[in-house]
């Protein structure tokens, strides 16, 4: 990690993360449960326009009327965030992903707090939509890919860059026992767990050879075009744990968007104990050892290879499943990175309760 931004302004920082969601699972969750687990007095500032708990068709509504009518729909909760900091007085404001504040609201939150402002955008580069956590002048950004961490910091001064990779957390993202009714649902050959899109799916027509399970959802535009019924259904938490104990293998084909870097999942199903097949990327190898944590492809020709190989020896797949297993309990949990953004941000030595 590079050197720091600031000193300490507090023994015990407390760090307002301003994210969309309080659900279970999801990183808001994942980083409010872990930065409280290391001391911190952590809160939630929920960017949605419409309540949580507001019926979801009324939420969706809501949302894309916003963004049809106004330049600048992310602006609307502004005056009820600056309030919100008044009161919690953080010494720390740590914004998820960076799509939804505007660096016009960045500019007024320095005029009311004192806080150090941080961005972890820990989504692809897809997802940057208006470029705000470029402009908005944080006091450091954090990426999870290595090509636009190296590209950024050669490119722009006004903000420092760092790398930073997603993670699991060992509470939620570990080994699960089933029931008997439990393998009657998850039980199969191959699961894959993430948002049903054209480029996942011609990966997975070339596997109809398999028992496979695909845990997610499906857009109303895609048109449907594998043999397995479609499920429905995501997975997350226990759920998620259930659905890889219940596989022989864990496909996790990264998305274009991923240059250099790995997606959630990496973490998660390493965590949950599943023997990972996933997409080659130069960044894999700094975070697992590939061949003994888990195992990666370059293409859907050796995917299949592999499939059949791991198949036909569970007990070697086993065996680096538990090896990837340990590593991420280890070395990459939310506790691991929250660590890494507080020494950056604030000088501040963290240990976990």
């Amino acid at each position: 990690m590079s050197p720091q931004v600031k000193h300490p302004a507090s023994p015990a920082p407390r760090v307002l993360v301003i994210g969309a969601t309080r659900s279970q699972d999801s990183l808001e969750w994942h980083v409010l449960e872990s930065l409280r687990n290391l001391g911190c007095a952590a809160d939630l500032f929920d960017t949605r326009i419409v309540p949580a708990n507001a019926p979801r068709l009324i939420r969706l509504a809501s949302h894309k009327l916003a963004g049809a009518l106004l330049r600048e729909p992310e602006r609307l909760f502004e005056t009820r965030l600056l309030r919100f900091v008044q009161q919690f007085e953080p010494t720390l404001i740590l914004v998820l992903l960076g799509n939804q504040l505007s660096p016009k609201t960045v500019r007024r939150l320095r005029a009311v707090n004192k806080a150090t402002i941080v961005c972890w955008c820990q989504d692809s580069m897809i997802t940057i939509g208006r470029q705000y956590l470029l402009g908005c002048e944080y006091d450091a950004v954090f990426v999870k890919d290595r090509y636009l961490q190296d590209l950024f910091s050669r490119m722009i001064r006004a903000t420092p860059f760092f790398y930073l990779p997603e993670a699991c957390n060992p509470r939620v993202h570990r080994p699960f026992q089933l029931t008997g009714e439990d393998r009657r649902t998850y039980e199969c050959d191959i699961m894959i767990a993430g948002t049903l899109y054209y480029y996942r799916q011609e990966i997975l027509r070339q596997l109809s050879e398999f028992d496979i399970k695909i845990w997610g959802l499906r857009p109303d535009w895609l048109l449907y075009r594998l043999p397995q019924p479609y499920i429905g259904k995501a997975v997350f938490a226990d759920d998620k744990a259930r659905a890889v104990a219940g596989a022989k293998i864990c496909l996790n084909n990264l998305h274009y968007g991923e240059v250099n870097a790995l997606n959630c999942r990496a973490f998660e199903l390493a965590g949950c104990g599943g023997f990972q097949l996933i997409t080659d990327v130069p960044v894999l190898s700094e975070h697992f050892e590939v061949g003994s944590e888990l195992v990666s492809f370059t293409s859907t020709s050796q995917l299949v290879e592999l499939i059949r190989h791991y198949l036909d020896h569970p007990d070697l797949a086993a065996r680096i499943a538990r090896q990837g297993q340990l590593r991420a309990h280890r070395e990459h949990t939310f506790e691991n990175r929250m660590t890494a953004i507080l020494k950056v941000a604030l000088g501040y030595d963290a240990v976990a309760a």
